[in-house]
């Protein structure tokens, strides 16, 4: 069954040497977008992540945002002692004339610019890497779970949807032939009262020719079983699994352009007002269609 584009998962691991947090977001989009958001020490590995959201999603803009810190992270900085000792060269001068007082704090060692710089983090070791990987994918899994379970609610009302499509196609195709007999019977009367005052006589061969050309005009028989058929197509794809947004938004617009032909064709009333309502269940075909992967 077809998924939503929108979800949401988290999962966390704090076992091990290192603490591991993974947030994986998917909203509507045209194509597969891959957003990560990742801490430098994982950068090396960005290609890694996002083939995994890529196996995981097949359309949509996914972001993963990923949080890592080791549970033992050894000493962050390091002093520079030679710059703390040029200092104390340059100040030593001030100092024998009387300008400045006492020694360099450790305090003041710390603010002093390029005096402490961070120590550089070791790269990810490999049972690291695995803790990531199955963080990741976990908080992937929790999305497409939510995924799939908004999937069956949209299949739900795109088949409630479709149901009254089908009536209503089925209300045009009922009334077409009632639409070629009234045809008939109106042009009569109106041929018939523009000879009352003369002495012509009204020509039955001629009318029947007449309304041959317009029920021909007026036909929808091909246009009802093109919509018959995109609609078995549909509820086809429907029931399939993976990314079939694209193809079912095809079929929409080809649905909206058989109702639109209809409705240009249509010389009647009633049938009218069941294009109107065909046309409009359509577009909401089309609306919750753009939700689906």
């Amino acid at each position: 069954m077809p998924r939503s584009m929108t979800g949401y998962g988290a999962a966390s691991n704090g076992g091990g040497s290192a603490s591991v947090e993974a947030e994986a977001r998917s909203v509507n989009g045209r194509n597969l977008k891959v957003s990560l958001r990742v801490p430098h020490l994982l950068a090396p590995h960005e290609a890694d992540l996002e083939a995994l959201v890529r196996r995981a999603a097949g359309r949509g803009t996914v972001g993963l945002t990923v949080r890592f810190e080791r549970t033992r992270p050894g000493q962050a900085v390091q002093l520079r002692p030679g710059v703390v000792e040029d200092v104390a060269r340059a100040l030593e001068p001030l100092r024998k004339r009387g300008l400045i007082e006492g020694v360099l704090s450790a305090d003041a060692v710390a603010h002093l610019p390029g005096a402490l710089e961070p120590v550089r983090q070791k790269p990810l070791r490999p049972a690291e890497w695995r803790a990531v990987k199955a963080t990741v994918q976990e908080a992937l899994e929790a999305m497409n779970g939510m995924r799939a379970r908004e999937g069956r609610h949209l299949v739900q009302e795109l088949q409630r949807i479709l149901a009254r499509v089908r009536k209503n196609v089925a209300q045009v195709e009922r009334r077409t032939p009632q639409v070629v007999r009234e045809l008939h019977q109106r042009l009569r009367a109106r041929v018939a009262a523009l000879l009352e005052a003369t002495s012509a006589r009204l020509d039955d061969a001629a009318l029947a020719r007449e309304v041959a050309l317009l029920a021909d005009k007026a036909d929808v028989a091909e246009e009802i079983a093109r919509l018959n058929a995109h609609l078995d197509e549909f509820e086809r794809y429907l029931r399939q699994k993976g990314a079939v947004g694209r193809t079912l938004d095809f079929l929409t617009q080809e649905l909206l352009r058989e109702a639109n032909t209809i409705g240009s064709k249509n010389v009647d009333i009633p049938m009218g007002k069941a294009v109107v309502a065909l046309k409009s269940d359509i577009e909401r075909l089309k609306e919750q269609v753009q939700n689906l992967e």
